[in-house]
């Protein structure tokens, strides 16, 4: 008998919970497919805004690995214990075209019972309700509107941060709509802004000097992510559940296969997006999760949907261990 894998994230059923996040791996056409080939329930589209500034940032992109002794090496296949350093920007698209560039991509994805969704950042936030309107209009299905880019604290313009941003959108469309935070965002404050889902990231800004140049890696300050973060974004989920276990919740950062999004189900998400495994490995990375995930279901005698907060909800205080232990 076969997992069930089918869970519900922003009142939208979804065929598993695995998810191609927004990256410089979903930033064409050819990319889109290529995701949604994977059985992926959702491919996140790179995000956009009108902002010049943020265009110039996605021009001036690199990434680079880091291996477990912090030496940097190009981008490509990944160990678990390499970590992702980069800095980047948005699509430099015209935002009715890429409306509809999308809205034919999300078509196209409905015949496999998957999810198209763009991702726009506010720049002024005037112009990101017309473009969360154009969305609308072209018949895309879902947005996520991301208000915690670590890139923001660099980047001279150009990308908004803050929950406050939330209830300019809610205001103008009617779509389905997931929040991506930053770390020190607030769940429960996106939620009442009109969110219909939170989007949990735990990637953050850092710094590594190269030892042999003496000089800044990559020049710049940049984002770092990898596997060691996995146990902070669970963290997160975890809390966030507990305090909203009725919460429609997606996590990100930390994740890289199937196991990985079987523990965030069970610290309280309903679905996972994968972006630097995809980045590092190829779409492959995504029909692997699935895969690995359905295995671990099979296994348990357990549907996604059983798995969900369970580990959240057997959580103990210390001092209920305390009190425990003395008895």
């Amino acid at each position: 008998m076969s997992a069930d894998l089918v869970t519900t994230v922003a009142g939208l059923e979804l065929k598993n919970p695995v998810i191609a996040a927004s990256c410089e791996a979903t930033a064409t056409a050819d990319q889109i497919r290529a995701c949604l080939d994977t059985g992926a329930a959702a491919v996140v589209a790179k995000s956009v805004n009108e902002s010049p500034a943020a265009h110039a940032n996605l021009r001036a992109a690199e990434y680079a690995l880091l291996d477990e002794g912090l030496r940097a090496r190009p981008l490509g296949p990944a160990r678990r214990t390499d970590s992702l350093f980069c800095r980047s920007g948005l699509l430099d698209v015209e935002l009715e075209e890429w409306a509809a560039t999308l809205a034919s991509l999300d078509r196209e994805a409905a015949e496999q019972g998957a999810y198209v969704v763009p991702s726009l950042i506010v720049a002024d936030l005037a112009r990101a309700v017309e473009a969360a309107a154009a969305f609308e209009r072209a018949g895309l299905r879902w947005l996520e509107l991301n208000v915690g880019a670590p890139h923001a604290s660099e980047a001279a313009e150009g990308i908004g941060a803050g929950v406050e941003l939330v209830r300019g959108i809610r205001q103008a469309v009617s779509l389905p709509l997931t929040v991506k935070l930053a770390a020190s965002d607030s769940a429960a404050e996106a939620l009442a802004a009109g969110a219909d889902a939170v989007c949990i990231a735990t990637r953050a800004m850092g710094f590594l000097p190269d030892l042999d140049t003496r000089r800044p890696v990559l020049g710049t300050y940049a984002a770092v992510g990898g596997a060691w973060a996995l146990p902070l974004t669970l963290h997160r989920v975890a809390k966030a559940y507990t305090a909203l276990p009725d919460a429609s919740i997606v996590a990100t950062n930390g994740a890289r296969d199937g196991l990985d999004v079987a523990r965030l189900l069970l610290a309280g998400a309903s679905a996972v997006a994968l972006a630097s495994a995809v980045l590092t490995d190829g779409p492959a990375a995504l029909t692997r999760a699935i895969e690995t995930l359905a295995g671990y279901c099979e296994q348990q005698g357990a549907g996604v949907r059983e798995l969900i907060g369970e580990a959240a909800r057997h959580v103990h205080s210390y001092e209920e261990v305390a009190i425990e232990r003395r008895h």
